[in-house]
């Protein structure tokens, strides 16, 4: 019994010093206003995909030997992922929303300005130019004009 013991404690000991090999430690950023999107896509993104590896070993193991609390594990990763990847798309539709909402608003300003170079060359003509332009007009079409 004692050497079962022995050896049962060897196996874990033997296990852990596998597995002591320590993390990366990633230097951390600091966010600006500027950077601030990119982060969050960037990061988003990169949790996403690390809970779906983790979705899939989770499913893995629980498909050998189902257990209940297992099954929760696995239902709230799951429910994690989704949340992250609507946190995501909810993010992505909001820039495209505002680059559609630029863009028409600047087809506006666009369409507006021309509108309003329109009507202000309608009216550059003086009141002398526009009646040498009547009586212009009326002696090209054979009109007597009287003057008053």
């Amino acid at each position: 019994m004692d050497e079962n013991l022995d050896i049962m404690v060897n196996d874990l000991i033997t296990q852990l010093k596998g597995t002591t090999a320590l993390a990366k430690k990633e230097p951390e950023e600091e966010l600006d206003k500027e950077k601030l999107e990119e982060f969050i896509i960037k990061n988003s993104g990169r949790l996403i995909t690390k809970t779906l590896g983790i979705v899939d070993d989770v499913q893995a193991y629980i498909s050998s030997a189902p257990e209940a609390k297992d099954v929760t594990a696995l239902a709230e990763l799951l429910k994690a992922a989704s949340s992250s990847i609507e946190a995501l798309n909810r993010v992505y539709t909001s820039i495209e929303r505002n680059k559609t909402v630029k863009e028409v608003k600047q087809m506006d300003i666009d369409s507006r300005e021309k509108i309003n170079v329109q009507d202000n060359t309608a009216f550059l003509l003086s009141r002398k130019e526009i009646m040498q332009e009547l009586i212009g007009r009326s002696k090209q079409e054979g009109v007597k004009v009287v003057d008053v």
